[in-house]
């Protein structure tokens, strides 16, 4: 209860206050209370104080996990890159492999030709010369019946 002590409408700035003394017990239960109050804010500003250490070095992990994590995509590109560029060089060696097969098989073939033709040259020229021996043998009696055709001619002519 506040009590306010002026007189005729002024206040001589006294003011007291008076309240009925509290039980002990109130006053026991009061202090629990406040204890527990203070306690409690204690408590939350620990937990507050935790929770941020516990933020931090998540948050710490979190940038070390992202660098790991970046580091692997780089060596995970880097890897199928590299794939990449030997699937690239053995289709090459596989085109090359084939064409040195078909190269080797035109070469062979070349050789091939060449051969029979060189010995198609030479049975043509062996035939060639038989054809002239041939010839010079039929020749031979046309030159014998020419040479008796000039003495026949040639008595009577003469």
């Amino acid at each position: 209860m506040l009590i306010l002590f002026f007189q005729e409408d002024k206040n001589y700035g006294l003011v007291e206050w008076i309240d009925p003394s509290w039980p002990n017990t109130l006053g026991n239960a009061l202090s629990k209370l406040w204890f527990m109050y203070e306690q409690s804010k204690r408590d939350m500003n620990e937990d507050s104080l935790m929770h941020s250490f516990a933020i931090h070095d998540l948050t710490q992990e979190k940038k070390k996990l992202q660098a790991s994590y970046e580091k692997l995509v780089e060596d995970v590109n880097a890897l199928m890159d590299a794939q990449e560029q030997r699937a690239v060089i053995e289709r090459k060696d596989a085109e090359t492999t084939k064409l040195q097969e078909k190269y080797d098989t035109v070469k062979n073939l070349a050789a091939a030709q060449a051969s029979v033709i060189r010995n198609m040259k030479l049975k043509l020229a062996e035939e060639r010369k038989n054809l002239q021996i041939h010839i010079d043998e039929l020749k031979k009696p046309v030159e014998e019946s020419n040479v008796k055709l000039e003495g026949i001619k040639a008595i009577i002519n003469g």
